[in-house]
């Protein structure tokens, strides 16, 4: 969900954030919480607690934000932020050109938290820890700063795993070596933190122990997906997208049945075709077409049903593979196709076909 636009980038609230947000609001505002020394009437101990709840995650926004804006500086684009259960994600794409770039993109995050609990220290102690605003702000001095220490642990892909990715990487000269390394030492983290937080639970810290042996298990999880990310980047660097490329199933006519096609479509594997009429592309037919096409009339032809060749989103055979990719990722399709200049289908990028190339090869760019 859409909430706003900052600085030109979109910023999007996941459905998990309402959970934790009310899960923060609340442990706030309730007898046990940090508020509990100041003499307040329950109504206004939860608008505090929501007050306090809004300004810490506006605290994590800027920690995404100020990742984002060294992003952009050194030239990579930000297509948005998103606020979740576990904090807050800048979907950043690009390439690094340096370690110098990497590690101060990653490095940012911890030191605009660090800068922001110290702001609200500083807070508490000119309004006094005894009234309601010191003590939010004492609460949320301290939610920043160990916000930053925790992201600055060394484990991939927390700030600090990548700011250790760009220490290697500059150390070695080897990005692959890098990402090898920090994955590795990340993954070592977060299954200590599975085991830990489950030695807890059954020792009798049940929330503690669960919360965080479930943030083990997402930093498992999310840096071996960032590690294959690294991975198949820097494989598919400085090749053209027609290296790639899955070659295209026999092209189909504009009176071809959906039934007919059906049967080709799935004899050869693949999700798409072309369609031509007199040796000319005139549009794109999918299996997500045909389908619809079953629930009514399998006879229905296909210049019915296929995408027009006016209103195909294409990428020429030169396009650079990581190029190609994320713009298949941003349109949401299953295939991209490739066109050449003579309006040629010359092959489909899809993810599964880049995946079975990379295997194939061995993973070697």
């Amino acid at each position: 969900m859409r909430v706003a636009r900052i600085f030109g980038i979109p910023i999007y609230i996941d459905l998990s954030w309402l959970f934790i947000f009310v899960l923060v609001a609340w442990s706030l505002s309730s007898n046990l919480g940090p508020f509990q020394n100041i003499n307040l009437p329950s109504g206004s101990r939860v608008a505090l607690g929501i007050f306090t709840a809004l300004l810490f995650f506006a605290s994590v926004l800027a920690h995404e934000l100020a990742h984002s804006l060294v992003a952009r500086m050194r030239g990579l684009k930000v297509s948005r932020i998103t606020l979740f259960i576990f904090g807050g994600i800048s979907q950043i794409s690009g390439d690094f050109e340096s370690a110098t770039g990497e590690g101060w993109v990653a490095f940012v995050g911890p030191l605009t938290s660090f800068v922001i609990g110290v702001i609200f220290y500083g807070l508490a102690g000119a309004l006094s820890m005894k009234t309601p605003f010191g003590a939010s702000a004492w609460y949320l001095g301290s939610a920043n700063i160990v916000l930053a220490i925790f992201n600055l642990l060394p484990a991939y892909p927390l700030d600090g795993g990548k700011v250790l990715h760009s220490l290697i990487w500059r150390a070695t000269g080897d990005r692959r070596r890098a990402t090898q390394v920090a994955a590795g030492i990340g993954q070592v983290i977060a299954l200590t933190m599975v085991g830990l937080g489950i030695f807890l639970a059954f020792a009798g810290n049940v929330v503690f122990g669960l919360w965080l042996a479930v943030i083990g298990w997402f930093l498992n999880q999310a840096g071996r997906a960032e590690a294959f990310q690294s991975e198949l980047a820097q494989s598919l660097r400085g090749h053209p997208v027609r290296d790639i490329a899955t070659v295209p199933p026999p092209a189909l006519k504009q009176d071809d049945t959906a039934r007919s096609a059906s049967e080709m479509l799935l004899r050869s594997g693949q999700r798409a075709a072309p369609v031509v009429s007199n040796g000319h592309l005139v549009g794109i037919v999918t299996m997500t077409d045909l389908a619809r096409a079953h629930a009514t009339s399998s006879d229905e032809p296909l210049s019915a049903l296929m995408t027009p060749a006016s209103k195909i989103v294409s990428v020429a055979p030169a396009t650079d593979s990581l190029d190609a990719l994320s713009q298949l990722a941003q349109t949401g399709f299953h295939q991209l196709p490739v066109i050449d200049e003579s309006g040629t289908i010359v092959g489909f990028i899809t993810r599964d076909g880049v995946l079975r190339r990379l295997t194939f090869s061995g993973g070697r760019g």
